[in-house]
This record gives structure tokens, C-alpha cells and sequence, in this order.
């Protein structure tokens, strides 16, 4: 896998589907919804739930979207790929951690 841009909002559609899958762990016909979207990453923070939910994203992979996004800094907040540990940590580490959240979340 090629390492995403610093920058998310510099994201392209392609490196958007990247993350969602790789990141954050959803299946490709979930990320695919994005793609047909033409969701970048200048249009990801915008991306509300409701949004998923219309486009056809399972509930599961919309709750972890919306997480994963919040954490980018969501709604048009400054963000950068560092706050979800690209660059300076292996991604494994970043799903592992995000596997460990859902799995906290479920349990509760």
C-alpha cells in the first residue's frame, strides 16, 4: 500500500477508498460508495452520517467512518495524517487501535 499524503484534504478519490479500507478497516463495496460519490478528501470532513446512510453504507462502516473522520478533524476542521497516526506510526498500529475502539464500543 502506498503511504496516503500528510494532508488529507489533498486526498484524492482513490487515496480516500485507500484510507477506508486500509485505516479504517471497511470492506471495498462499502469504500466503493465513496468512490461513486467522488468523495475526496477536501469532501470527507464535509461527509455526515446521514449522508452515508443515503449512499447505501452499512451501519457498522458508517459508525466507523464517522469516527475515523471525527478524528481527521471532521466538519471542516483542520486535520492532517498525523492525527490518525500516518506517518510517524505503521499503520498496522493505526488498525489495531481502531479494532481495540470497536471492540471497547461493542461492549458497551
Amino acid at each position: 500500500m502506498e503511504a496516503l499524503p500528510p494532508d488529507p484534504k489533498g486526498w484524492s478519490v482513490k487515496e480516500v477508498k485507500q484510507w477506508a479500507m486500509k485505516v479504517v478497516g471497511i470492506d471495498e463495496e462499502d469504500a466503493d460508495k465513496l468512490v461513486r460519490q467522488k468523495i475526496d478528501g477536501k469532501h470527507l470532513r464535509k461527509v455526515a452520517q446521514e449522508m452515508l446512510e443515503r449512499w447505501g453504507v452499512s451501519g457498522a462502516a458508517a459508525l466507523d467512518l464517522m469516527e475515523a473522520i471525527e478524528s481527521l478533524g471532521g466538519s471542516g476542521g483542520g486535520c492532517s495524517a498525523a492525527s490518525v497516526g500516518i506517518g510517524g506510526v505503521s499503520e498496522s498500529e493505526v488498525v489495531k487501535e481502531l479494532r481495540l475502539l470497536r471492540i471497547e464500543q461493542r461492549q458497551w
